[in-house]
């Protein structure tokens, strides 16, 4: 009897200690994933190919120079935001367009309504995003009514559409279709 009481005491002391050590491996195991995600065995990040930037604080007297200044050319202005989703999705086809018609009369001119405390969160996403044209960012520093009255524009996104004579074309508030602006830059490129 008392081997047998010693056997099941020696049995159940085995199992304890085939469960402990299942237990210590899993933790072991689970700490050296976390040691190693955190000293950085992750992938490296990929390096996203950036463009310098040029951002100018403007009003709207300075945009209308601006403008006049690409007189000759078609212009295409987008008023944007980085707060602003649609505005932040659309981006890229101020970009695209920009690189598209550029050597056929294009100019692309930005500008940004963020507040100055953001002026480099702005540059970055320029940046990024290769914004190599005029990009402006608001001088008002606010995104009150004197802003929009200064600018004359509504809703973001806005685009704006000058003729080779600086005339004022075609306005778009609240976005646009991409595929008809596209067509108004075609119709207008032309034009000399």
């Amino acid at each position: 009897m008392f081997k047998v009481g010693r056997a099941s005491v020696a049995g159940q002391c085995s199992t304890e200690h085939s469960v402990l050590s299942t237990q210590y491996s899993i933790l072991c195991s689970a700490l050296a994933i976390a040691v190693a995600i955190t000293l950085g065995c992750t992938p490296a990040p990929t390096s996203v190919p950036t463009t310098k930037v040029n951002l100018v604080r403007a009003d709207a007297a300075t945009l209308n120079d601006l403008v006049a200044s690409h007189k000759g050319k078609v212009v295409l202005v987008d008023y944007w935001a980085t707060w602003c989703l649609p505005c932040v999705e659309n981006f890229h086809h101020t970009v695209e367009l920009s690189k598209k018609y550029g050597d056929k009369g294009l100019a692309a001119i930005s500008v940004s309504f963020d507040l100055f405390e953001d002026e480099a969160k702005v540059r970055d996403f320029l940046a990024k995003q290769g914004a190599n044209f005029d990009n402006l960012i608001s001088s008002h520093d606010n995104t009150g009514q004197k802003t929009w009255t200064d600018f004359g524009i509504g809703p973001l996104p806005e685009y704006r559409l000058y003729d080779r004579e600086g005339t004022l074309i075609k306005k778009w508030e609240s976005g646009v279709d991409q595929t008809e602006l596209d067509a108004k830059i075609q119709e207008l490129l032309p034009a000399k």
